[in-house]
Protein backbone atom coordinates (compact mmCIF):
# COMPACT_ATOMS: atom_id res chain seq x y z
CA UNK A 1 0.00 0.00 0.00
CA UNK A 2 1.29 3.02 -0.75
CA UNK A 3 2.08 6.47 1.32
CA UNK A 4 2.20 8.84 -0.98
CA UNK A 5 -0.95 10.95 -1.00
CA UNK A 6 -3.67 10.60 -4.06
CA UNK A 7 -4.76 13.61 -5.92
CA UNK A 8 -7.98 12.36 -6.68
CA UNK A 9 -9.06 12.43 -2.96
CA UNK A 10 -10.18 15.58 -1.69
CA UNK A 11 -8.14 17.10 1.14
CA UNK A 12 -9.34 16.98 4.97
CA UNK A 13 -11.47 20.53 5.10
CA UNK A 14 -10.12 22.82 7.68
CA UNK A 15 -11.32 24.30 10.81
CA UNK A 16 -12.16 27.44 9.37
CA UNK A 17 -14.32 25.39 6.45
CA UNK A 18 -15.89 23.55 9.11
CA UNK A 19 -16.66 26.05 11.05
CA UNK A 20 -18.31 27.76 8.30
CA UNK A 21 -20.11 24.56 7.30
CA UNK A 22 -21.48 24.86 11.34
CA UNK A 23 -22.43 28.49 10.59
CA UNK A 24 -24.01 27.38 7.47
CA UNK A 25 -26.13 24.43 9.37
CA UNK A 26 -27.25 27.11 12.11
CA UNK A 27 -28.80 29.44 9.84
CA UNK A 28 -30.22 26.48 7.98
CA UNK A 29 -31.45 25.30 11.94
CA UNK A 30 -32.83 28.70 11.91
CA UNK A 31 -34.51 28.88 8.93
CA UNK A 32 -36.04 25.62 9.29
CA UNK A 33 -37.66 26.84 12.72
CA UNK A 34 -39.61 30.01 11.32
CA UNK A 35 -42.23 27.74 9.28
CA UNK A 36 -42.09 24.92 11.56
CA UNK A 37 -43.49 26.38 14.59
CA UNK A 38 -45.75 28.58 12.40
CA UNK A 39 -47.08 25.31 10.96
CA UNK A 40 -47.78 23.99 14.51
CA UNK A 41 -49.48 26.81 15.16
CA UNK A 42 -51.64 27.51 11.98
CA UNK A 43 -51.83 23.88 10.03
CA UNK A 44 -53.43 21.47 12.93
CA UNK A 45 -56.63 23.07 12.67
CA UNK A 46 -56.50 22.77 8.60
CA UNK A 47 -56.37 18.58 8.81
CA UNK A 48 -60.73 18.51 9.12
CA UNK A 49 -60.54 20.66 5.68
CA UNK A 50 -57.72 17.99 4.65
CA UNK A 51 -59.91 15.30 6.06
CA UNK A 52 -62.66 16.21 3.81
CA UNK A 53 -60.80 16.25 0.59
CA UNK A 54 -60.83 13.05 -1.97
CA UNK A 55 -58.35 11.94 -4.50
CA UNK A 56 -55.75 13.48 -5.63
CA UNK A 57 -56.61 16.38 -3.60
CA UNK A 58 -56.45 14.59 -0.67
CA UNK A 59 -53.41 12.70 -1.28
CA UNK A 60 -51.72 16.33 -1.85
CA UNK A 61 -53.22 17.77 0.73
CA UNK A 62 -52.00 15.02 3.10
CA UNK A 63 -48.82 15.03 2.05
CA UNK A 64 -48.27 18.33 1.90
CA UNK A 65 -49.46 18.44 5.62
CA UNK A 66 -47.31 15.82 6.94
CA UNK A 67 -44.05 17.09 5.48
CA UNK A 68 -45.00 20.52 7.27
CA UNK A 69 -46.15 18.58 10.62
CA UNK A 70 -43.21 15.56 10.45
CA UNK A 71 -40.57 16.66 7.64
CA UNK A 72 -39.80 20.17 9.33
CA UNK A 73 -39.00 19.39 12.51
CA UNK A 74 -36.94 16.69 11.49
CA UNK A 75 -34.98 18.89 8.90
CA UNK A 76 -34.61 20.96 12.22
CA UNK A 77 -33.09 18.20 14.78
CA UNK A 78 -31.22 17.21 11.31
CA UNK A 79 -29.65 20.91 10.28
CA UNK A 80 -28.69 21.32 14.48
CA UNK A 81 -26.90 18.16 14.57
CA UNK A 82 -25.01 18.57 11.45
CA UNK A 83 -24.15 22.22 13.30
CA UNK A 84 -23.20 20.71 16.41
CA UNK A 85 -20.90 17.71 15.21
CA UNK A 86 -19.23 19.82 12.28
CA UNK A 87 -18.22 23.07 14.74
CA UNK A 88 -16.70 20.11 17.07
CA UNK A 89 -14.65 18.90 14.01
CA UNK A 90 -13.60 22.27 13.42
CA UNK A 91 -12.28 22.47 16.98
CA UNK A 92 -9.85 19.73 16.24
CA UNK A 93 -8.30 21.57 13.39
CA UNK A 94 -6.30 24.51 12.94
CA UNK A 95 -8.44 27.70 12.67
CA UNK A 96 -8.00 31.02 12.99
CA UNK A 97 -11.38 31.84 14.65
CA UNK A 98 -10.95 31.95 18.47
CA UNK A 99 -12.98 29.62 20.46
CA UNK A 100 -16.55 31.31 21.50
CA UNK A 101 -19.32 31.13 23.62
CA UNK A 102 -21.59 29.61 20.78
CA UNK A 103 -18.55 26.77 20.08
CA UNK A 104 -18.82 25.52 23.58
CA UNK A 105 -22.44 25.58 23.81
CA UNK A 106 -22.45 23.81 20.54
CA UNK A 107 -19.90 21.28 21.54
CA UNK A 108 -22.11 20.38 24.75
CA UNK A 109 -24.94 20.00 22.70
CA UNK A 110 -23.34 17.41 20.91
CA UNK A 111 -21.56 15.91 23.86
CA UNK A 112 -25.68 15.62 25.45
CA UNK A 113 -27.00 14.60 21.93
CA UNK A 114 -23.98 11.74 22.33
CA UNK A 115 -25.77 10.76 25.23
CA UNK A 116 -29.10 10.33 23.96
CA UNK A 117 -28.63 6.90 22.52
CA UNK A 118 -27.50 5.13 25.28
CA UNK A 119 -30.75 6.53 27.49
CA UNK A 120 -33.67 4.46 26.08
CA UNK A 121 -31.86 1.20 27.14
CA UNK A 122 -31.53 2.86 30.19
CA UNK A 123 -34.79 3.88 30.97
CA UNK A 124 -35.97 0.54 29.81
CA UNK A 125 -33.70 -1.37 32.50
CA UNK A 126 -34.35 1.43 34.80
CA UNK A 127 -38.51 1.23 34.72
CA UNK A 128 -38.30 -2.43 35.10
CA UNK A 129 -36.16 -2.53 38.55
CA UNK A 130 -38.78 0.18 39.83
CA UNK A 131 -41.92 -1.88 38.62
CA UNK A 132 -40.67 -4.93 39.46
CA UNK A 133 -41.58 -6.45 35.81
CA UNK A 134 -40.62 -6.29 32.61
CA UNK A 135 -42.27 -6.79 29.01
CA UNK A 136 -40.92 -8.35 25.95
CA UNK A 137 -43.46 -8.20 22.94
CA UNK A 138 -41.25 -10.01 20.12
CA UNK A 139 -42.42 -12.50 18.75
CA UNK A 140 -45.50 -12.61 21.42
CA UNK A 141 -45.44 -10.45 24.40
CA UNK A 142 -44.60 -12.05 27.45
CA UNK A 143 -44.24 -10.11 30.84
CA UNK A 144 -41.89 -11.24 33.34
CA UNK A 145 -41.77 -10.50 36.77
CA UNK A 146 -38.92 -10.14 39.44
CA UNK A 147 -40.72 -12.40 42.36
CA UNK A 148 -42.44 -14.91 39.92
CA UNK A 149 -39.69 -15.65 37.17
CA UNK A 150 -36.37 -13.36 38.73
CA UNK A 151 -33.68 -15.28 36.47
CA UNK A 152 -35.11 -14.21 33.16
CA UNK A 153 -36.45 -10.95 34.75
CA UNK A 154 -32.75 -9.90 35.92
CA UNK A 155 -31.39 -11.38 32.73
CA UNK A 156 -33.56 -8.98 30.62
CA UNK A 157 -32.50 -5.98 32.96
CA UNK A 158 -28.85 -7.35 32.55
CA UNK A 159 -29.33 -7.47 28.18
CA UNK A 160 -30.71 -3.53 28.50
CA UNK A 161 -27.82 -2.86 31.01
CA UNK A 162 -25.53 -4.15 28.60
CA UNK A 163 -26.82 -2.19 25.78
CA UNK A 164 -26.87 1.02 27.76
CA UNK A 165 -23.14 0.66 28.08
CA UNK A 166 -22.50 -0.28 24.87
CA UNK A 167 -23.62 2.64 23.66
CA UNK A 168 -22.39 5.09 25.62
CA UNK A 169 -18.98 3.27 25.08
CA UNK A 170 -19.21 4.34 21.72
CA UNK A 171 -19.75 7.50 22.58
CA UNK A 172 -17.29 7.85 24.77
CA UNK A 173 -14.79 6.85 22.41
CA UNK A 174 -16.31 9.05 19.96
CA UNK A 175 -15.40 11.97 22.46
CA UNK A 176 -11.85 10.72 23.59
CA UNK A 177 -11.20 10.70 20.53
CA UNK A 178 -12.31 14.41 20.05
CA UNK A 179 -10.90 15.52 23.21
CA UNK A 180 -7.51 14.48 22.43
CA UNK A 181 -7.25 15.98 18.97
CA UNK A 182 -8.83 19.27 20.47
CA UNK A 183 -5.74 18.92 23.25
CA UNK A 184 -3.37 18.43 20.77
CA UNK A 185 -5.26 21.39 18.61
CA UNK A 186 -4.42 23.68 21.16
CA UNK A 187 -1.18 22.88 22.39
CA UNK A 188 0.06 23.54 18.62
Amino acid sequence: MSTTPNPALPAPATGDALLKRSRRALLATFLLLVPTILGAIYLMPTWRSIAGLSGVAFALGAGLFGLAVAGLPLAVIVALCIAAFTRVESLARPRSAPVGKLDRLLVGLAVALSAVPALWPASKAVRAVVEGSITIKQPVEHSFTASFDPLVFWENVGYWALATIALAGLAAYYWHSRWRAIRRQRRS
